[in-house]
């Protein structure tokens, strides 16, 4: 999957020089919570987020004054808080990819960076948009891998992501699986590691696993 399969084309901006309460107008009535900004050429200047209109001085001084800025406002901060104009308010920091990025790479990105959403550009000029709800929708229309049949196939597949996935010691574990029932074995180091063995077993779309695993701490 890639970022080209899931992006949003058709992507909705707005210049820089419209205010802001049009471009939450906007954000309302097309029921999405960003909005790419571009000038007259098309070229990507920004994005203006819900994030960067939630301390705005029309929604009162505790939104936009935090209690570490109570005799002096930062003039950065106090610009974001007040100007009217997209362009003063607007993150200014983009964080891009192309369409032929994995679609799990755009996800790390977007995790590492804490954005909600990642434009899809083709050279300078943006084809799409890539937002956390396209990522859901990924998820949501994912099956599970059923390539491996049979049970010593199953055993293989199910061992293989253990120790690929999961970096486990393949001398301390082992898979049994007879009549479809997938059994885990061994040892590992946390309950966590336990709890993600059972999810890799049951990714291969096994009908049952039961989860041996003993947890033996170092």
């Amino acid at each position: 999957m890639q970022a080209k399969d899931f992006m949003t084309r058709g992507v909705i901006s707005i210049s820089p020089e419209h205010s802001i309460s049009h471009a939450a107008r906007i954000m309302l009535e097309n029921h999405i919570s960003g909005l790419l900004v571009r000038d007259d050429e098309g070229k990507l200047l920004g994005v203006l987020s819900e994030g960067d209109l939630l301390r705005r001085a029309e929604l009162g001084a505790a939104a936009w004054r935090s209690s570490t800025e109570k005799l002096h406002v930062p003039a950065e901060s106090f610009t974001k808080s007040h100007s009217w104009r997209v362009g003063d308010v607007m993150t200014r920091k983009l964080i891009t990819v192309d369409g032929d990025t994995p679609l799990d790479r755009v996800a790390a990105i977007m995790a590492a960076n804490e954005v909600n959403r990642v434009p899809v550009m083709q050279g300078d000029g943006v084809v799409g948009i890539v937002t956390r709800s396209d990522i859901l929708r990924a998820v949501a229309t994912s099956v599970p891998d059923v390539a491996a049949t049979g049970d010593q196939a199953k055993r293989r597949a199910v061992l293989t992501r253990l120790t690929s996935d999961l970096g486990l010691d393949r001398e301390n574990i082992d898979v049994t699986v007879e009549d479809g029932i997938v059994c885990l074995w061994g040892e590992v180091e946390s309950e966590a590691k336990r709890e993600a063995a059972r999810v890799v077993a049951e990714i291969g779309g096994v009908g049952c696993v039961k989860n041996r695993l003993r947890v033996v701490s170092s």
